[in-house]
């Protein structure tokens, strides 16, 4: 039996009466309120960065970069390089919690002020807290004194798990109840009005009609009687194609007719006809009947009650909305919530057996041949709710918001469930750009950008102990091809190949650790490559995770000073458990620390989560890394078509985005294993077999690769 909170339950079943959780009483079901102020709400079809207002205010979930409405505010009030809403929320420092609200400066322009109301974790808005909500912001709003407009969305309808209907009972209800609370004002609040933006047009006029039915019986709220048309509204796909639906159905029956006669100018209800035989006149006479029926029989519903969905070419992915999933872990099970372009699933806890689940993760991770084309089925089926399932489309990219113990599961293995005799498709992976974010308790520092110039690179290659049993070739050959490719491609490259005691590579210095730091800290690189081992530091008083040089481990608490840490950070580091305390190859270093505490107790899969943690602590922005061993060649294979996608000259309003790179380099990597598998002389490698999904991506995949300028070509120093 799985135990959760009684608020937790109440907040999220709440319309599943229980002994913890009894019928809602909202505001909507008492007498109506006497008294207090008024205030006017007004729909407005437009753009919300492009409205005048005293303050504009969008919703914003915890976490959760910013998208639609809240995007396009972001672009208006941020006069630099970085969106302030977007930075604040990398960096954590948007709390977020329900009604929480958080101002923002604004460059000059239609907005003078901005702010977003928290939501909370994405998948818990019902709408009995969008009701609170609501108040919070209505309620802070007034209190500011100098606010006599208010532009807004309607906030949890978005991309948001309320349908319109909800959203606009919960602003009404919100609304209504500040004001009567306030009681008959000496002198009534400067707040007078606040204005409704959408957008679409369908939208905007649906919006319209379910305020104006929930405000009915409330007198402290007057919804305006008409739509009030301002710059930058637009009518999408599913919109324009329910108003072509909707004059297609005035051509059929006599309801049709009637409303072509009720219209001042319309076509002769003759021509109508005329025009609907046409339309029709390639389909068999038994069809052309049936759909002049359906066709009638649509004509009797109102054009703001339908509702279509017009999906879009998948090659447009990289634009679209992503698809954000959270994967908590629970007592007893796994949290799921999810969030996407058109809905919020949401949240809700999947019983999971954990004995199951750390063999199914100690089996994915490095997995044989057999257990890598059998177990991603399972995966999916044993840990992935059946209404998430759907979400595991090629429609959009996938982001997934994982904590230090979820982020072990390898979940690049991800695939559509396979009905028996189905076409087995290839994984989500491969498919669509698929990265991971790291839920941390900590703050992320803001960092200088780097600034204009030749974009440098630092490699790092088998900086191991060969006396401790460190050496690795493949490392060296990854380092001096990786370094050969970025020079080719403009970049300066700074590059240290093994250790001071090894064999020494001609012409290139030794990878020792303060040399390694003096380049990370003084040259500003925007690119890190490094090819070696790592492992977890047990000494101290904490544990931490780095690369393993000859001299000692390189931990992101070296770089803590870093003023301008790099973009990027790809690491082909393999685990090893032989730092520290080390008597020969083998040989377990220190007591248990935090990875092999996971619930999923395989420190190799901890690896790659944990060194993540630790760099993006300091500001990097992407962490690459493999979370198992790699074949030489795949190495090498992987890096060149990553760096190649960053670098190809795109069109200047298609730059290049880091997802889309690691997407391209797993699918060659894909690829060369199926190419494989159709020699029938060779055994499949099980290392060669997987390693496409051992690279895990954490951080923003649609972020863009915007390269400095100049870049000196070719060749660097």
């Amino acid at each position: 039996m799985v135990i959760t909170p009684a608020a937790r339950i109440a907040d999220l079943l709440e319309d599943v009466p229980t002994a913890s959780n009894p019928p809602a009483q909202l505001p909507a079901d008492e007498p109506p309120r006497t008294g207090g102020p008024t205030l006017t709400v007004t729909v407005v079809w437009g753009d919300l960065a492009k409205v005048a207002a005293d303050l504009h205010v969008t919703g914003h979930y915890q976490s959760v970069v910013p998208a639609a409405a809240e995007l396009a505010l972001d672009r208006a009030i941020s006069g630099g390089p970085r969106p302030l809403i977007t930075e604040h929320t990398k960096l954590g420092w948007i709390d977020a919690q329900l009604g929480e609200v958080t101002y923002f400066p604004c460059k000059a322009g239609p907005v003078r002020s901005a702010a977003v109301v928290g939501m909370g974790p994405m998948g818990t808005l019902t709408e009995r807290r969008a009701i609170q909500m609501y108040a919070s912001l209505l309620g802070e709003a007034i209190a500011l004194g100098h606010v006599g407009t208010m532009a807004t969305v309607l906030i949890g309808s978005g991309t948001g798990n309320l349908a319109v209907n909800q959203a606009a009972r919960a602003l009404v209800r919100g609304f209504a109840g500040v004001l009567a609370s306030l009681g008959p004002p000496t002198s009534p609040p400067r707040l007078t009005e606040v204005l409704v933006v959408e957008v679409d047009r369908l939208r905007a006029e649906q919006l319209l009609l379910t305020l104006t039915n929930a405000a009915a019986k409330l007198p402290q709220l007057r919804i305006g009687p008409e739509l009030r048309e301002e710059s930058g509204g637009q009518l999408f796909a599913p919109s324009a194609a329910v108003y072509a639906l909707t004059a297609l159905t005035r051509l059929a029956g006599p309801a049709g007719a009637a409303a072509r006669d009720g219209m001042p100018g319309g076509p002769n209800p003759l021509a109508g006809e005329e025009a609907l035989r046409t339309l029709l006149a390639g389909f068999d006479p038994n069809i052309q009947r049936k759909i002049h029926e359906q066709l009638a029989h649509l004509a009797e519903v109102e054009r703001t009650d339908m509702s279509l969905t017009v999906r879009g070419s998948v090659e447009a992915q990289d634009d679209s909305v992503p698809v954000r999933m959270s994967v908590q872990s629970g007592v007893g099970g796994l949290r799921w919530a999810a969030l996407t372009g058109r809905a919020t699933v949401p949240e809700r806890l999947v019983p999971v057996d954990m004995d199951l689940m750390r063999e199914l993760v100690d089996r994915l991770t490095e997995p044989s041949v057999e257990d890598a084309r059998e177990l991603p089925d399972l995966l999916s089926r044993f840990v992935v709710p059946p209404d998430f399932q759907r979400l595991l489309t090629d429609d959009a990219t996938v982001l997934l918001e994982l904590d230090r113990d979820t982020a072990s599961v390898p979940w690049e293995f991800l695939a559509e469930i396979q009905q028996a005799g189905g076409e087995k498709r290839d994984p989500l992976a491969i498919r669509t750009q698929l990265s991971r974010q790291l839920r941390t308790p900590y703050s992320r520092v803001m960092t200088e950008g780097l600034a204009d110039g030749p974009l440098r690179a630092l490699v790092i290659g088998d900086p191991g102990d060969p006396e401790k049993g460190f050496q690795l070739p493949g490392a060296r050959s990854e380092a001096l091809a990786v370094a050969t490719q970025l020079k080719n491609l403009g970049a300066k490259v700074s590059l240290f190949v093994g250790a001071a005691n090894s064999t020494r590579q001609p012409g290139v210095d030794p990878a020792r650790r303060l040399d390694v730091l003096r380049v990370l800290l003084c040259g500003g690189n925007h690119i890190v490559h490094y090819c070696g081992h790592s492992d977890f530091d047990a000494s101290g008083t904490g544990r931490r995770s780095g690369w393993v040089f000859a001299d000692g481990l390189l931990t992101a608490q070296e770089l803590a000073l870093l003023e301008r840490p790099p973009l990027i950070v790809v690491a082909n580091a393999c685990y090893t458990a032989r730092l520290g305390g080390t008597t020969g190859p083998g040989t377990q270093a220190g007591p248990p620390g935090v990875a092999d505490q996971s619930p999923w107790g395989n420190p190799q899969a901890a690896l790659v989560p944990s060194l993540a943690d630790e760099f993006l602590r300091i500001g990097v922005g992407h962490y690459i890394g493999a979370a198992w061993r790699i074949p030489d060649d795949q190495g090498i294979s992987f890096a060149e078509q990553f760096y190649t996608h960053l670098f190809k000259d795109w069109p200047s309003e298609a730059a290049p985005t880091v997802g889309g790179a690691v997407r391209t380099a797993r699918k060659r990597l894909y690829e060369q294993r199926a190419a494989r598998q159709q020699q029938p002389d060779t055994a499949p490698n099980p290392q060669r077999w997987s390693s496409w999904a051992a690279y895990q991506h954490y951080g923003d995949a649609a972020d863009p690769f915007v390269r400095p300028d100049p870049i000196d070509r070719p060749g660097g120093s």
